[in-house]
């Protein structure tokens, strides 16, 4: 776990690239066809000659060929169609910081008991913009993209939970809990905001990002998204700051970067759930 303190720059040009290796998978197949020939004109060569008509009935054999040769061809077909779906889905996912801060609590979608579902990542993004401010927000994509750009392979592909687990990754993450967490400081005018904007159009709030104006009670009276699916979105997504999780290094760490204790910053918050999820039934 980590962050800095303060805004952080855009990374260099090279860092959010994605590897300029491609064909890699192709290649494989034709060297696997290409090594059968070989073999085979090996075997035919007589004092090292081959002639033109053997290379030519050689050359047929391979591209006909069956058995072990013609399963290399489907396997290799099956995983390249695998790959170029997986990279299409790959090519719609471009909020890399959404997707790391949402894999905190991703785990909730699985279970219709929570109530929280994807449908809800709109409005929780817009919340955590304006609570970050766009300068910071800028920033930290940037950050998230390149972290996740250090982790695609030759195929394009993102190894996630390398990602998710990177020092890089994680140091993004927190400094987006931080300022959550301070932002609910004040957490009964925070949370009334944070649970109207959950339940109605972003724009139709106007707010900076330390500002806020909760609307009239009556905007309130229907929710699809309550205070229990607050405290539960909450809890998981807050789960790796408890006090338990941090070792003598980690909280080392934290210290160094933010100038105070975890607890200071996220004790707080913690109590406030508490009180909210004995208020609600949780």
């Amino acid at each position: 776990m980590g962050a800095q303190n303060g805004p952080l720059p855009p990374p260099r040009e090279d860092d959010a690239a994605p590897p300029a290796e491609a064909g890699l998978r192709c290649r494989k197949t034709a060297n696997t066809a290409l090594r059968a020939f070989i073999d085979l004109m090996e075997e035919a060569a007589v004092d090292g000659w081959v002639s033109l008509a053997e290379i030519r009935r050689i050359g047929n054999a391979v591209m006909g060929a069956g058995g072990p040769l013609a399963a290399s061809y489907v396997h290799a077909e099956t995983a390249c169609v695998t790959t170029f779906d997986l990279l299409a889905t790959a090519r719609q996912r471009i909020d890399h910081l959404g997707r790391l801060i949402t894999a905190r609590f991703a785990h909730l979608f699985g279970q219709p008991a929570s109530g929280i579902e994807r449908k809800h990542l709109p409005q929780f993004f817009a919340a955590m913009r304006m609570i970050l401010g766009e300068e910071d927000y800028e920033a930290l994509k940037w950050r998230a993209t390149a972290a996740v750009n250090r982790h695609r392979g030759p195929d394009g592909l993102v190894d996630w939970e390398a990602c998710y687990a990177s020092p890089e990754a994680t140091l993004v993450v927190e400094q987006v809990l931080v300022a959550l967490a301070r932002s609910f400081r004040r957490f009964e005018p925070r949370c009334d905001w944070f649970l109207i904007l959950m339940n109605s159009n972003p724009s139709s709030v106007s707010l900076g990002s330390n500002a806020f104006v909760p609307k009239k009670a009556e905007d309130k009276l229907t929710r699809g998204f309550t205070e229990i699916h607050m405290v539960r979105l909450f809890e998981a997504l807050f789960a790796e700051m408890r006090p338990e999780r941090f070792d003598a290094a980690l909280r080392a760490g934290f210290i160094d970067r933010w100038q105070v204790e975890p607890e200071k910053i996220f004790g707080p918050l913690f109590v406030e759930l508490r009180r909210l999820g004995n208020q609600v039934g949780i």
